[in-house]
């Protein structure tokens, strides 16, 4: 799924019922649904290496942007979480 396609959906959402705009974000710890925890980061910016199940995040730092220490190509994905 695209950042694109999240936001809309999210959108879509909260116009069609405005006060689940107050609801508390959770995600799933597997594709099964075995578990769920609250996000409480907001979305970073980096490399999701898909192969090896792992991300490098590119903006801990919110005084540096993340083009200014990675090549703009290698950032492929946000992680939520």
């Amino acid at each position: 799924m695209t950042l694109k396609d999240y936001i809309a959906n999210l959108v879509k959402i909260v116009e069609e019922n405005p006060k689940y705009g107050d609801l508390q974000v959770v995600y799933s710890k597997d594709d099964e649904g075995n578990g769920y925890q609250g996000v409480h980061y907001t979305p970073t910016i980096g490399m999701h290496d898909f192969d090896e199940g792992e991300f490098t995040s590119f903006n801990e730092d919110p005084d540096v942007d993340p083009e200014d220490t990675c090549d703009k190509d290698d950032i492929n994905a946000i992680c939520i979480n």
